[in-house]
């Protein structure tokens, strides 16, 4: 295994456990919010909070596997970091005092 393929595998791991106790959570807020509590108010507030961890669940998974099979966030990282200068610019012939 390559040392990229390595690395993209360590980013799965967290990242998909990560998003699948935040799908867990987020499936218990929503039921606590239309079964358990009475209070209409209240089981709204646990309706957003569960949609809300789903979301970010969701989002979560979905960079895992991104992370592992295309090894997305290494090279956004990498285009982040990477300042491009081009030597022969448009301004390149200008005088140099």
């Amino acid at each position: 295994m390559s040392k990229s393929a390595g690395e993209s595998i360590r980013l799965f791991k967290p990242l998909f456990a990560a998003g699948m106790i935040l799908l867990g959570f987020g499936i218990f807020c929503i039921w606590v919010g239309t079964s358990v509590i009475s209070l209409k108010e209240e089981g709204e507030g646990f309706k957003i909070i569960g949609i809300r961890f789903l979301i970010g669940g969701i989002v979560s998974i979905t960079l895992g596997f991104l992370a592992k099979y295309y090894l997305f966030i290494k090279y956004f990282f990498k285009q982040i970091s990477y300042k491009r200068r081009d030597e022969h610019d448009e301004r390149s012939d200008w005088y140099k005092p």
